[in-house]
């Protein structure tokens, strides 16, 4: 009898010993989970204060609790609910740390600098090149470009003869002609080349001899005096950006998406202004000769920013910008959005059938349907249309239960493809300030129009039958008329 009751107190001791070791694991995981919620630092302090003091109260009831039989297994069960629940909002919490840190205050951008020569060269390296002739750019890029020349000084141990040239046009056909035997040309470049009329076959006739990365900081936090509309301290403005490329986030290029987000955090309103690709306007760099607002983005993101301050005399403060990858892997992730179509059509990019009304469409189908604007006989003006559309398609869908099924994947996909120029403590301090009054917000859309014409540009002068827009002023002025009233504080509902 004695040997059973000893056998019984031991288990009895086991079981007590069990239960305390889970309300420790309780207070461990509790202080862990502050401690992430700390770094993050999104909570305002009210509800951070409250959630301290509630959690620490329940690792304290479930230690002493534990005196108690049946009120410690009740609150054993309870701990090992809310570890599992800690636990897991600590690993969204770490990822979503990680992402900001990634994404936020980007000032660095990337130009992939490509060494050409003739496809029938015999020389197969730098140092078969060593006593050639170089063609480069002799004012676009040329940071980059004198990077790239002592990268190959460095690696032949000789300094390389170079020849400049006004425009990469007349640089390619003194490469073709036999005026100078090599070329530096900067990757962005290569798509605006093989689009023209008499170069569509360039990159058959070249072959590379080195590619490179250059990189270089972006300044963007300074303001522009010289603005007609000034900012007060309650709006800030925001370049959206959707380039033209895959592959890194911060690599140079054309900018297909150029959206200005005008956001008054007092009056809870968002004006987004969207101008078309083709706008027809002088580009930052160009000295008023004019060009397509999309080759803006291969003289850097600053020069489309800086055009768009231009064309709305407005100080752009921040930058955020997408790709093609991060878009496709996004929405992948998502399992798919869905999208309302006004016409059938099937797009250019990805031959995807789209009919009228509801479309559910996977990452490479919805790039298809936000880049289309071949089938329209409005044009990009309606692909301005379906941008908006995928844009709320994802925010629709990373709304529902989907974003926390596969969370960490969706913020990885956002790490890679995402990047923005704004400060990760004003991230923080907009989400505390959305916390703390969850009110919602009023978001006005509208987009600057234009006639189509034809005429050459800055960055294609051979050719003077290249499709524009010419801007619509009445338009302009009407959208500087809406950012006024946004930053002035008025309700505008149009």
């Amino acid at each position: 009898m004695s040997e059973k009751w000893r056998l019984t107190m031991k288990e009895k001791d086991i079981f007590k010993l069990v239960r305390y070791g889970f309300a420790i694991v309780q207070s461990i995981i509790t202080l862990l989970f502050l401690y992430f919620l700390v770094k993050l630092n999104v909570l305002p302090q009210k509800y951070f204060f409250l959630a301290v003091g509630v959690l620490i109260v329940l690792c304290v009831l479930n230690v002493f609790l534990q005196f108690k039989k049946i009120l410690g297994i009740i609150m054993m069960v309870i701990g090992i609910i809310i570890s599992i629940g800690l636990g897991i909002a600590c690993v969204y919490i770490a990822k979503t740390t990680e992402v900001m840190n990634k994404t936020a205050g980007a000032d660095e951008q990337i130009d992939k600098m490509i060494v050409y020569v003739l496809a029938d060269d015999e020389a197969n390296s730098l140092g078969d090149a060593s006593d050639y002739t170089y063609g480069i750019l002799d004012t676009r890029g040329r940071e980059a470009t004198d990077k790239t020349v002592e990268e190959i000084n460095k690696t032949i141990n000789k300094e390389i003869a170079t020849k400049e040239y006004e425009d990469f046009f007349t640089m390619i056909d003194a490469l073709y002609s036999g005026e100078v035997k090599s070329i530096i040309l900067n990757e962005a470049y290569i798509d605006v080349i093989i689009e023209t009329e008499g170069y569509e076959d360039f990159k058959d006739k070249v072959k590379e001899l080195l590619m490179t990365e250059v990189k270089s900081k972006l300044e963007w936090y300074e303001q522009d005096d010289d603005s007609s509309i000034k900012l007060n301290s309650d709006v800030f403005t925001l370049y959206i950006s959707g380039i033209d490329t895959y592959g890194s986030v911060a690599k140079t290029s054309r900018s297909d998406v150029n959206i200005i987000a005008v956001v008054n955090t007092k009056t809870k309103q968002i004006l987004l202004v969207s101008t078309p690709r083709d706008y027809y306007v002088p580009l930052s760099i160009s000295n008023g000769v004019k060009d397509k607002l999309t080759h803006a983005g291969i003289y850097g993101i600053n020069c489309s920013k800086d055009t768009l301050s231009m064309i709305y005399d407005l100080d752009i403060q921040y930058y955020f910008r997408l790709n093609f990858d991060g878009f496709i892997k996004i929405i992948d992730k998502l399992g798919g959005v869905t999208v309302h179509s006004d016409y059938a059509f099937t797009t250019k990019h990805y031959n995807v059938n789209i009919k009228v009304g509801e479309n559910r469409l996977n990452g490479e189908q919805a790039l298809g349907f936000a880049r289309e604007r071949y089938a329209f006989a409005d044009g990009d003006r309606q692909r301005g249309r379906d941008q908006m559309e995928v844009i709320k398609a994802v925010i629709n869908e990373m709304a529902s239960s989907k974003m926390l099924y596969n969370y960490t994947d969706i913020m990885d996909a956002i790490s890679d493809g995402f990047q923005t120029s704004m400060p990760k403590d004003m991230i923080q301090s907009l989400v505390k300030m959305q916390i703390n009054d969850m009110k919602k917000w009023n978001v006005l859309s509208y987009s600057v129009d234009g006639t189509g014409s034809s005429s050459s540009t800055y960055s294609i002068p051979q050719i003077d039958n290249l499709w524009v827009m010419i801007p619509d002023e009445s338009t302009i002025e009407h959208s500087k008329e809406l950012i006024q009233q946004v930053i002035d504080g008025k309700v505008i509902s149009e």
